[in-house]
């Protein structure tokens, strides 16, 4: 073969090996010829670990010491229920006191004849009710007496509900026929309870 007839096939080598790289390097014309691809970069990166989370807070009542701003629970619960017991306290010792000074009262007065009587009368009807009865509620034993203008009524009942039922329908029904009443209650070891009753009549 001639030479001249080798420069077309020379050039046309020469073109083609030009075409290939300039392709080659428009693909990726950042990366080298040792670069790896992104996705290979990516694929052998290691990943660290996740952070460790946070322990959640204890759920609200659980614990026995859930602080506040004022101190724990249980320093607020049996603040509570010193106040509720005091209270309590001082409660029975006022009936005790206004108890005391009616009965004092009502034994310093002489019988009134002209009022007494009727006057007995009237709140023994009221407590005579066949509502009492039917409500489980009756007295075994009840006694009324009144003086020259305080009344005293003593009642035994069988147990403190039956006692605590006969009070609040008594007292919702004598009304302001014996106002400024004081109610007191004494229960026996056998569960039965004595109530007392001293109240102005007039």
């Amino acid at each position: 073969m001639k030479s001249n007839a080798r420069i077309p096939l020379i050039l046309g080598g020469v073109v083609a090996v030009a075409v290939i790289a300039g392709t080659l390097y428009m693909r990726n014309p950042a990366q080298g010829p040792g670069d790896a691809g992104p996705d290979l970069a990516e694929a052998g990166r290691v990943q660290p670990a996740p952070a460790t989370a946070p322990a959640a807070p204890p759920a609200r009542g659980q614990g026995r010491n859930v602080r506040t701003g004022d101190g724990s629970l249980d320093d607020q619960l049996v603040s509570q229920l010193g106040k509720r017991a005091e209270m309590r306290e001082e409660y029975a010792a006022r009936t005790r006191e206004l108890k005391e000074r009616s009965a004092a009262r009502f034994a310093s007065e002489q019988v009134d004849p002209a009022w007494a009587p009727a006057k007995e009368t009237e709140l023994s009807t009221l407590a005579d009710s066949p509502a009492y009865e039917q409500a489980g509620a009756k007295p075994r034993r009840l006694s009324v007496d009144c003086r020259s203008s305080m009344c005293r009524l003593d009642g035994e009942f069988e147990s403190r509900g039956q006692a605590e039922d006969w009070i609040m329908m008594y007292m919702s029904s004598v009304g302001g026929k014996m106002p400024n009443s004081i109610v007191s209650r004494t229960q026996a070891p056998d569960g039965s309870t004595r109530v007392e009753i001293y109240g102005r009549g007039r």
